[in-house]
């Protein structure tokens, strides 16, 4: 039975109810239940709060940053090499003719091999400082065919593009460029091995080539001459870091057509240089 039972006011005296008050509360139980939490309490709650929060909240926006710039650099990659297998495919088809040669990667004249790779050659491939069709895109959409449609010229072959020229690229289809990508290639060997010149006589049948994939967001860094061509550093940051001027995915290859009957012979002189011939490691 409680020990507190209900008492009718007039049962007992001033001094019984006085002392009745006092025992409920010196209660610890019934007092410790019924009062609130003092200003002191609720602000001190308060800091401790704030202080777990700021303390988790800058490891959170590091890692979704950091996977997001991750996943630029995947998409970068299988666009770089989505690029290096169509060429790749269109030498091995031998589908290249003489008038069809903007389909490839466009070259300095006299770019070797070493040339195509080595940063420190003069004939080395820049970073591009133009757009290859205005604000054109190669998306995977219909954009129509105004000002910012689609790059039907570049997916054609119809027109030439300078090696300093980027490809405005649409991924998700809302017509607008997400990556720009720059190709280039060594001038190559023609079937028989020698440099190739472009002659009626001549099938390109070996070359270097490189693709480099920028952000976007890279567009004006570019276009005022100040892109670089070393890839951007993947490390852990809550920005853009260097993606500002740097290529997200570069890669290079060796293009050799495998149907050709001295396609071993043109493989070891674009990566083994022999006498007579400049060329570089593959």
């Amino acid at each position: 039975m409680p020990n507190h039972q209900f008492i009718k006011p007039w049962s007992f005296t001033s001094a019984q109810f006085k002392q009745r008050l006092g025992a409920y509360q010196n209660n610890p139980q019934l007092s410790r239940t019924e009062q609130g939490l003092t200003l002191i309490e609720g602000l001190l709650a308060i800091v401790i709060i704030s202080i777990t929060v700021v303390s988790i909240s800058p490891p959170i926006f590091w890692a979704v940053a950091t996977r997001v710039q991750t996943q630029r650099a995947e998409q970068s990659l299988k666009l770089a090499q989505g690029e290096i297998d169509r060429v790749r495919t269109l030498v091995e088809r031998n589908e290249v003719r003489a008038s069809q040669f903007n389909l490839l990667p466009p070259y300095s004249t006299g770019a070797t091999e070493t040339d195509v790779r080595n940063q420190t050659s003069g004939n080395f491939p820049a970073a591009p400082n133009a757009k290859a069709s205005g604000d054109k895109v190669v998306s995977i959409r219909d954009c129509g065919t105004g000002t910012t449609g689609n790059d039907v010229a570049t997916l054609n072959g119809t027109s030439s593009r300078p090696v300093n020229a980027f490809i405005r690229i649409d991924t998700n289809g809302d017509c607008q460029a997400d990556y720009l990508m720059q190709t280039f290639r060594s001038q190559g060997l023609d079937q028989d091995g020698n440099r190739f010149q472009g002659n009626a006589d001549q099938n390109l049948s070996a070359f270097v080539m490189g693709v480099r994939v920028y952000a976007a967001v890279a567009e004006p860094v570019l276009i005022s001459g100040k892109g670089k061509t070393e890839p951007a550093s993947l490390r852990a940051t809550n920005g853009l870091g260097n993606q500002l001027n740097r290529p997200l995915a570069v890669l290079y290859s060796t293009i050799v057509r495998s149907t050709d009957g001295r396609n071993l012979e043109l493989y070891h002189k674009l990566c083994q240089p022999e006498a007579g011939l400049t060329t570089g490691a593959c």
